[in-house]
């Protein structure tokens, strides 16, 4: 498994023994899948589904399901690749390079740029949730202090270390969404009827047809999808006697964020429904602690800043060995100076940390708003990411690459509907940037 190819890439991984035949062993060997859900599971989805949940109840529930369905095809697919081609390539950057050259530069500046973007908004929401939590500084120096967090676990490249510490954030923020859950009281009957497709009479100034397609959309439309595979290398998981643990641990992660999304959903359908001017954290901070008490507000900070500092320092690893993989493959004597190791060894990605969380500099208070960086991110992410979904169905369909494991059917059509509903998101991206710039 330490052999490289002559073309100068890195080696893969040692590979991990697959997990023996019985639930209690795939359970303990799961970690790829729980590291990429708290990563999805960010400070947006948070306020954005307690809003629904507060705008529509219960009614748009059933798109959750939906768009986590799509979402399980798009990167079940991402993740077969390392652990099938034929090449021997130890992570889908690479494997995707080998479709056009220019996707090796491609993928090399949108990962830099969207590094800077993602962590603006989320070391922001940590700083938030801090402050909501202990108060005594303004929310920017608590923004700091989460940075330097991430900072001291992200520096040494150690993927265990995350893992272990992602497992234990988890385990929190169910025991926090439960009691949230339990103190606010759910009609578990009208939770029932949310998944039955209904589309409710508009609220605001959005169709609600609009809202449960925009909700597919933004998950579809995600960077963080191509986070799995990196995940996986560094897991050990390279062989195709790992697909079957992959996909059940892919498949307990979407579960995972189907799970914190209904509960938010639910404790927003059920403290904020029927009010009005209610978008901020503190807004819905302060809507449950009138509903249940004190200990409302430290519920729903609690939940944040798991959902804020995991989406941190999950994103912030996973970009950063992105960005390493992608500069090798575009300069392959680079990746024979640093080949042993994995991503980081390069001094790059240590520069890319830093690089990812000097974006705290956007939750100062005199700092501009966020317009620019919104613009930016809607014009180079959806199409970016149609680009990477055509790619991948290249990709996974030539033999020469993929030999007997290329895509069936059945695989091409479902990559066929994840890339029509990508190309409807890239529309909307940058309908959305020409809207903010106009």
């Amino acid at each position: 498994m330490g052999e490289r190819e002559s073309t100068g890439t890195t080696p893969r991984r040692a590979a991990s023994d697959p997990p023996a035949e019985n639930f209690l062993a795939y359970l303990k060997a799961f970690g790829p899948g729980i590291v990429v859900a708290l990563s999805w599971v960010g400070t947006g989805d948070l306020i954005d589904n307690s809003v629904a949940g507060g705008n529509y109840g219960y009614a748009l529930l059933w798109v959750l399901p939906l768009s986590l369905v799509f979402r399980f095809v798009f990167v079940n697919a991402l993740g077969k690749y390392p652990l099938y081609n034929a090449r021997r390539d130890p992570s889908i950057v690479r494997g995707i390079a080998r479709v056009h050259p220019a996707f090796g530069w491609l993928m090399l500046v949108s990962f830099v740029i969207y590094t800077h973007i993602l962590l603006a908004f989320s070391l922001s929401g940590v700083g938030v949730a801090l402050a909501g939590l202990f108060g005594g500084l303004p929310s920017f120096w608590w923004a700091v202090v989460g940075a330097l967090s991430v900072f001291a676990v992200t520096l040494r490249g150690a993927y265990r270390v995350i893992e272990r510490i992602f497992k234990a954030v988890l385990v929190i923020m169910v025991v926090t969404f439960v009691v949230g859950i339990a103190l606010v009281g759910i009609r578990w009957g009208e939770l029932a009827k949310g998944f039955a497709f209904e589309l409710p009479a508009q609220q605001g100034i959005f169709d609600s047809g609009l809202v449960a397609s925009s909700l597919v959309l933004a998950t579809l439309g995600s960077m963080a999808n191509l986070f799995y595979p990196e995940f996986l290398r560094e897991k050990g998981w390279t062989t195709p006697a790992h697909r079957k643990v992959q996909r059940y641990d892919l498949l307990f992660g979407t579960v995972v964020v189907l799970f914190l999304a209904v509960a938010v959903w639910a404790i927003g359908a059920e403290v904020l429904f029927g009010r009005q001017g209610v978008s901020e954290a503190g807004d819905i901070a302060g809507a449950l602690g009138t509903a249940v008490g004190p200990v409302g507000p430290y519920i729903f900070y609690l939940g944040l800043l798991g959902a804020a500092w995991t989406t941190v320092a999950g994103s912030l690893f996973a970009l950063s060995t992105m960005v390493v993989e992608s500069l090798h493959v575009v300069r392959p004597r680079r990746a024979e100076r640093y080949p042993e190791g994995g991503a980081g060894r390069d001094p790059v990605y240590r520069w890319m940390i830093v690089w990812g969380l000097a974006a705290v500099v956007w939750s100062l208070p005199q700092a501009p708003g966020f317009v620019a960086l919104v613009v930016v991110s809607h014009v180079l992410t959806s199409p970016f990411l149609l680009l990477i979904v055509i790619a991948l169905i290249v990709l996974l369909n030539r033999r020469d690459i993929m030999a007997e494991y290329v895509n069936g059917w059945k695989e091409n059509l479902g990559l066929g509907l994840v890339a029509l509903f990508v190309a409807v998101a890239a529309v909307q991206g940058i309908g959305k940037a020409v809207a903010e710039i106009f």
